[in-house]
């Protein structure tokens, strides 16, 4: 009975939290679009509340894959919020073989988000701690949710190879959009990493389907106009390209906690895309006016 009670408790925990998530995207896509992007190209906030952004990016996403892995390897990661239930296992646990294939591919994107991708940057802007803490919050809260579904809240899940053609869809989506988001953000570091010059960011006056990028009005060396791949579309694929992959992952699972965030992920980043967008738009005399912001033909 104590085991009954305490699935209950934390089912019903499960769905306000889902649902009290899903809300909030929404008012932080609307948020953003008011106040605009709060950090990167688009703030020059350099006060005493900021810290070294490659610090503060590699802490804050480490949270998501921390908390998902203690949140399915833990009986009751709830524990220590009370203590009676600490001796009480949860009442149904799925056996990993068709779940933890999922967090793999978590860890797999978290490794490149969290640690690989920050550390190749060639530089990054300071960030406000108080962005850092909002984002651990909201790490926290989607790592719990797909770590808990995954082993506990879902259905049970059948073997990887028995899942059918949402699984393959899915995973198949999940690893096209992770290639596409780190082959994009090559792109960009290529160009943050060269030399200021005045024509050509590559040197030499090659047609503009052969050019790396552009240097801005202002000559910095810092962003450039990217070309190639995706960028002959839309000005930020890398975003599109990470809604593409958490969508896989969300079919290939079918978790609602997956679906919430690929809701939270572009109500994040289609405010972001939009203010990009506008800047490249108005630092660069010539950007090409038929890109989108960050879905291709669309916005």
């Amino acid at each position: 009975m104590a085991g009954h009670l305490l699935a209950v408790t934390e089912q019903e925990l499960f769905n306000t939290t889902l649902h009290g998530f899903q809300v909030i995207s929404v008012f932080i896509f609307c948020a953003l679009f008011l106040v605009g992007s709060p950090y990167g190209s688009q703030t020059d906030y350099n006060g005493v509340l900021t810290i070294n952004g490659r610090v503060a990016w590699i802490a804050m996403e480490l949270v998501s894959p921390a908390v998902l892995a203690y949140s399915y390897f833990s009986q009751d990661p709830l524990s220590a919020l009370h203590s009676k239930a600490m001796l009480l296992p949860f009442a149904r646990d799925k056996e990993p073989q068709g779940s933890l294939v999922f967090v793999c591919l978590w860890m797999i994107h978290y490794l490149n988000r969290a640690v690989v991708y920050p550390l190749r940057q060639p530089s990054r802007k300071r960030m406000h701690i108080g962005i850092m803490l909002i984002a651990c919050m909201f790490n926290a809260v989607n790592g719990y949710l797909n770590g808990r579904w995954l082993r506990v809240v879902g259905p049970d899940t059948a073997p990887p190879g028995a899942r059918g053609w949402r699984f393959v869809l899915g995973v198949s989506l999940f690893i096209a959009g992770f290639a596409g988001n780190i082959h994009h953000d090559n792109t960009l570091m290529r160009l943050r990493s060269k030399p200021s010059t005045s024509g050509t960011a590559g040197g030499g006056s090659g047609s503009t389907s052969n050019k790396v990028g552009r240097n801005g009005s202002g000559g910095s060396s810092r962003y450039l106009v990217p070309y190639g791949a995706m960028f002959a579309f839309v000005s930020c694929p890398h975003f599109f390209c990470e809604a593409v992959e958490w969508t896989g992952f969300a079919i290939a699972s079918g978790s609602p906690a997956a679906w919430a965030f690929v809701l939270n992920v572009v109500c994040n980043l289609a405010p972001r895309a939009y203010f990009i967008h506008q800047w490249y738009v108005r630092t660069f005399p010539e950007y090409p006016g038929s890109r989108k912001a960050m879905i291709p033909f669309v916005f």
